[in-house]
């Protein structure tokens, strides 16, 4: 990985300091931001619910809010259908909080991944009915439901689809759906389903002049399911995320506010790494292990025993993730020591023994180590279920719509998608996905630069570059963390963690000074050969907290024993 620190004339670094009313430091992060004018600077610096886009600016909006008002007049019931990840039970649970906040008489249904698979279905659609469901709202999915919908209108139920996967086929004009991805209007293309389902509420209180923070005090719901969906992190999901994180300090879900306190955040600066670490992976395990709806229950059970015993489930099925995750992941990465990894463009593995719930976790990892396309497939009765991720340069839900004849179901993004097919297909479709990577993409991969923003010794870091720092957070796709560079630093008292010890912790020592640090996918780069090596390492700080006292912990992007190369 090539090291790279652009630099920014000193002069043009007074003068927006200047003109921004910011310090020279935060001025020069902002410039490595490729900021120009103070108005969109501060737009960027302070992000407010003013900001957010008009939701009538989808097609079909009015419809919609039309649909869900009139079956609020006649008292009639709604279901919102959720999706069993993160984003899709928070976007289906922010729905049942917000419409319950203005009367409408709404219930939740998740499926559950073992039995239901993706997607709206007849079976649901079924459950609904018997339960007098009048419209159903889907959020994260549906998008590719039209027979189930057709079905639903067959029974009475009408059916509003609310995504923002990519479509399968054409838009249907008579189904009423709102995606940002379909949409010619709403300029804002990258809405997580949970951010679509804010947005269909924002309109419904709009019209009912109803007053926002009814449904606002619930944004830390909605942050949830954008941080984990991992969406670009700017326009209206940096409103969403920054607003979302301030509500959560004092949270009125229940849920939350317990498992706040059972993760010790509650004393610091919640950030969307703590989210995307930490509290999403512990909602998730549920859904990955077939039990989603408990995920929703969460969020919206008020009984204090009831919620103990969730987050109890919880604990339980992350463990009993990580452990299948390790058990998967050193299986698939014993299958692929066997292939010529040199020439490998993609990696496509299969098992009868993988959770199905769990190989898109598994899947990530592989990508991310091999830097490769990766489609990782379970087996069961004849049917295979996939989970596929790739890198820049590779659309994998492009390759998988070339091949819709094969599959029984498919969808996601470019680059993370799944499908379902019969097993008697993956041999061709194997064959088709070696095809596109290796003779019609053509692809190279770029060598990899990690982008350096200051030179600055980590015992220089203080209460002032920290505050700068947050000015430009939350952090994520599209807006990156800025990092540091400093060189000539000693580490020591490491402890390894995580699967095959890839992570480890320390500490960092410098003039006589020495800090916390945790690091993370980087144990390979260490020389403990000579516990006096020094190493230039990449890195930011981060605000810890100890028994209410706080302190600086170095988080390391990347390190290497200490050279006089140039960066």
């Amino acid at each position: 990985m090539i090291w790279e620190c652009k630099s920014v004339s000193e002069n043009l670094i007074e003068t927006k300091a200047s003109q921004w009313g910011v310090s020279k430091f935060l001025a020069t992060l902002l410039l490595k931001k490729e900021f120009s004018n103070k108005e969109e600077v501060q737009d960027f610096l302070n992000p407010s619910l003013s900001m957010l886009r008009n939701p009538f600016d989808f097609e079909m909006m009015d419809s919609v809010v039309n649909k869900i008002i009139s079956a609020k007049k006649r008292n009639e019931k709604l279901f919102v259908y959720g999706d069993y990840d993160v984003d899709g039970i928070t976007a289906a649970v922010f729905l049942v909080l917000a419409f319950r906040e203005i009367d409408i008489d709404i219930e939740y249904y998740i499926p559950n991944r073992m039995d239901d698979g993706y997607g709206l279905d007849k079976t649901t659609i079924d459950f609904i009915h018997k339960k007098q469901g009048k419209l159903i709202i889907t959020v994260d999915t549906g998008i590719n439901s039209y027979e189930d919908v057709l079905y639903a209108k067959s029974l009475g139920i009408d059916v509003i689809i609310t995504d923002h996967h990519k479509s399968v086929k054409e838009e249907e004009d008579d189904i009423l759906t709102i995606n940002p991805k379909l949409s010619k209007k709403y300029d804002f293309k990258f809405l997580a389903g949970a951010g679509v389902a804010f947005k269909v509420a924002q309109a419904v209180y709009k019209s009912l002049n109803e007053n926002i923070s009814k449904m606002t005090q619930y944004m830390d719901v909605v942050m949830i399911g954008t941080v984990a969906d991992v969406v670009p992190m700017f326009d209206e999901n940096r409103i969403i995320i920054s607003e979302g994180l301030k509500v959560l300090k004092n949270t009125k879900i229940k849920g939350l506010m317990y498992l706040m306190k059972y993760l010790k955040l509650f004393n610091k600066d919640i950030s969307t790494t703590d989210i995307s670490y930490f509290v999403s992976p512990l909602i998730n395990s549920l859904g990955r292990l077939g039990n989603s709806k408990l995920g929703a229950d969460f969020f919206i059970k008020t009984d204090d025993f009831e919620i103990y015993n969730i987050i109890e489930e919880m604990k339980k099925a992350n463990k009993q993730r990580r452990e299948l995750e390790r058990t998967i992941f050193d299986e698939a990465n014993n299958m692929i020591s066997k292939k010529n990894i040199k020439n490998l463009k993609y990696i496509f593995v299969a098992s009868e023994k993988w959770h199905p719930g769990v190989i898109g976790v598994v899947a990530s990892r592989l990508s991310v180590k091999y830097d490769l396309p990766v489609a990782m497939i379970s087996l069961k009765d004849g049917l295979a279920k996939a989970s596929c991720r790739s890198i820049p340069g590779v659309n994998v839900f492009n390759i998988l719509k070339q091949i819709e004849d094969k599959l029984i179901r498919f969808g996601g993004h470019d680059l993370a998608a799944g499908f379902i097919a019969d097993e008697k297909f993956l041999p061709s479709i194997d064959n088709f996905f070696s095809q596109e990577i290796d003779e019609n993409l053509h692809y190279q991969k770029p060598v990899k630069t990690l982008e350096i923003d200051y030179k600055i010794s980590i015992d220089n870091i203080d209460e002032h570059f920290i505050n700068d720092i947050k000015h430009l957070g939350p952090f994520g796709l599209e807006n990156k963390h800025p990092y540091f560079l400093d060189t000539l630093v000693k580490i020591t008292n490491v402890k390894y963690f995580g699967i095959e010890n890839r992570h480890f912790n320390g500490m960092l020592e410098k003039n006589s000074v020495s800090f916390p640090l945790v690091a993370f996918d980087l144990s390979s780069k260490l020389d403990l050969s000579n516990p006096n090596t020094l190493y230039d390492i990449v890195y930011y700080p981060e605000i810890m907290v100890n028994k209410g006292e706080e302190y600086y912990q170095f988080r390391l992007k990347d390190l290497r024993v200490h050279s006089t190369q140039d960066i």
